[in-house]
């Protein structure tokens, strides 16, 4: 054999062998194995499954005075199942005291617990088992279709004017103009205007006993998870786009602490119809459900729900005023063995 015929048998083998390389790099188990290996160890683990026991507690205390009557209502606390996943189930639910009166609206369920001639105090708890599961959503501007494709009855009750979330007004009106331009995209539009809340709002929460308003949020430059979600929903809105609250709690496992929490939730169309999918905009989480999440309320877009969701107790009183003491607390918690990062997720997603 040739000299030039053994050169030329070589550069075919290492053709070959970059060839063969380069098809198992592209295969999906070896990329997870590299993002496990190369990326994944530098990267925050999550657990894709947690397993709360969460007590809510709601003290009414009359300070010496006297509760003529007083009416304390809660939501019940749903399974929520999107883009064809479990991301919250709830089970094992169980009140003390005995509730008064149980409401459904269509909408969501409520336990009312009500009473005249209070002195004293009142302890109202509500123990359950919320299983949480970690969600990514594999969406873009490339799968995610225009706002003409949203359903018409999300346009119907999530578009206007509702507690608190301003939309006809000239400075939401200008400001979401300036930030969508003339985007049709709903994924786009969403990614800008997550874009200019998290460059030009700061996290900040106010001694107010309600959430700001839409106006002034945008007004004071600042605000906690509910004002700047309540904003997103209002410049959203104007852009043409359904968007609304959702009202919970969020545990720090660093501290183990729960404390209430709120994020956006809106539609995104796709070929195959869409989904509603989560944006919490105070822990940069965009499109994705962290398994610390747990959900008590979804705003329904119907008069007064939103205000009734933020004031759940009413009182009327004679003499001193009364307090109210409202507090999540993680009676137990378990992780899955299995923890994952974000781009993991996403990888798994796709295959």
């Amino acid at each position: 054999m040739s000299q030039n015929s053994r050169r030329a048998g070589k550069v075919l083998l290492v053709a070959a062998v970059i060839l063969i390389v380069v098809f198992l790099l592209l295969l999906p188990p070896t990329q997870d194995l590299l993002r496990r290996y190369l990326v994944d160890p530098f990267s925050p683990h999550y657990p894709e499954e947690v397993r709360m026991e969460i007590e809510r507690t709601v003290v009414l205390d009359a300070n010496g005075g006297h509760i003529t009557e007083y009416v304390i209502d809660l939501p019940v606390p749903q399974g929520i199942h999107e883009d064809g996943a479990w991301l919250q189930k709830v089970s094992d639910l169980e009140v003390s005291p005995v509730f008064s009166q149980y409401w459904d609206n269509g909408s969501f369920e409520t336990l009312v617990w009500e009473g005249q001639d209070l002195y004293g105090e009142l302890t109202v708890r509500v123990t359950l088992t919320a299983t949480q599961r970690l969600h990514s959503w594999d969406l873009d501007q490339g799968t995610v279709l225009g706002r003409d494709e949203v359903p018409q009855p999300l346009l119907d009750l999530y578009l206007d004017d509702e507690w608190k979330i301003i939309v006809d007004h000239p400075d939401i009106q200008q400001l979401s103009e300036d930030i969508v331009g003339d985007e049709d995209n709903v994924f786009l539009i969403a990614q800008a205007i997550y874009g200019w809340i998290d460059d030009n709002l700061d996290y900040y929460i106010w001694s107010d006993d309600e959430p700001l308003s839409s106006l002034d949020t945008l007004d004071r430059g600042k605000g906690d998870c509910d004002d700047q979600s309540i904003l997103f929903c209002a410049l959203a809105r104007a852009a043409g786009v359904p968007a609304w609250l959702q009202l919970g709690a969020v545990y720090d496992r660093s501290n183990e602490n729960m404390g209430g929490h709120a994020w956006v939730q809106m539609f995104m169309p796709t070929e195959d119809g869409g989904t509603n999918v989560t944006i919490d905009l105070v822990n940069d989480n965009f499109l994705v459900w962290m398994p610390n999440l747990f959900c008590e309320y979804t705003d329904t877009g119907l008069p007064g729900d939103l205000y009734d969701a933020y004031h759940s107790v009413r009182v009327s009183y004679f003499g001193a005023t009364p307090s109210v003491t409202a507090s999540y607390e993680v009676l137990g918690y378990e992780e899955s063995e299995e923890k994952v990062t974000l781009s993991l997720m996403a990888l798994r997603e796709d295959l």
